[in-house]
């Protein structure tokens, strides 16, 4: 009985091994912050494909248990796919050198450029986590450029001017927000000499807000996210062409038909008007016309 029962254990041990290994997941991108992470693993549901954000290893000399920074993995048969998607979309985000991390504060003496220069980039940083705290704002990054503070005699020193870029979830397409309104009075009003025509908002409606679940919590892809097309200046969503060629269409066709029936119709009356009775009635209705009244 023992001999017949190993077998079978064996066998349900080699079956759960592999399974194991069909479910084996793989790392694709490593090393990133907990909001990265996060839009990664949504934008990856939206194409039907599921990652996991696995907590990364601490490392430096003594560092134990998980750090701060994350790895995407997903299933080993869809890790292709799933680059090839990230690379089309360019995600991950490549990260630029700031000018707080250029200037970092290393040395004891430190000279009045590096000093303006931090101060400058650091309002910057506060004007981007002050845009942040409005409703609907997803992320925001603000660029201020400062005119030089030697001017040539006699010539117009260049005006402070700023650019803001703000990634939303569609509230600036609402025109009761006035979003760009106050981003530009709260710039405007934070730095010395930057007048409110001199700051400029590019907004950015983000693709990752708009990704709805199923009634089993499924992703099911972006909802509202519609592809136009443009006919005769007109434009359409893609899934409207095939209604709008067949009223188009079908308009044609009823304008030919009654065109043809109203040519039909003077073709087959048309003679009978030209007959002596038609003539006489005519030349008689003139002649009553004519004859004056008593």
């Amino acid at each position: 009985m023992l001999i017949m029962k190993f077998p079978s254990k064996c066998l349900s041990l080699l079956l759960l091994v592999f399974l194991a290994s069909c479910s084996t997941n793989q790392i694709i991108v490593n090393n990133l912050d907990e909001r990265e992470a996060n839009e990664i693993v949504v934008f990856l549901a939206s194409k039907n494909i599921v990652a996991q954000k696995v907590a990364a290893a601490s490392s430096g000399i003594g560092a134990q248990g998980p750090s701060n920074l994350f790895n995407i993995a997903v299933a080993e048969n869809r890790a292709t796919d799933s680059m090839a998607i990230l690379n089309r979309y360019g995600l991950p985000r490549r990260k630029g050198t700031n000018l707080l991390e250029l200037f970092a504060s290393t040395g004891l003496m430190k000279s009045d450029r590096e000093e303006t220069i931090r101060y400058q980039a650091g309002l910057a940083e506060e004007l981007k986590n002050t845009i942040r705290k409005i409703d609907g704002v997803l992320d925001a990054d603000v660029q201020i450029s400062f005119p030089p503070s030697e001017t040539t005699p006699g010539v117009a020193p260049p005006k402070t001017t700023a650019a803001v870029y703000v990634k939303h979830q569609g509230i600036a397409e609402d025109p009761n927000s006035h979003l760009e309104t106050k981003i530009k009075r709260l710039v405007s009003a934070s730095i010395n000499n930057l007048q409110y025509d001199d700051v400029t908002v590019v907004t950015d409606r983000s693709r990752f807000t708009d990704i709805v679940l199923d009634p089993n919590g499924e992703p099911i892809g972006m909802a509202n996210q519609q592809t136009y097309a443009n006919i005769w200046n007109i434009v359409m969503t893609k899934s409207s062409l095939s209604r709008f060629r067949w009223i188009f269409f079908s308009l044609t066709i009823a304008l030919l038909l009654f065109g043809a029936a109203l040519g039909w119709m003077v073709y087959k009356f048309y003679p009978q008007m030209q007959l002596p009775c038609f003539k006489k009635k005519k030349l008689a209705s003139q002649n009553n016309e004519s004859e004056p009244t008593a």
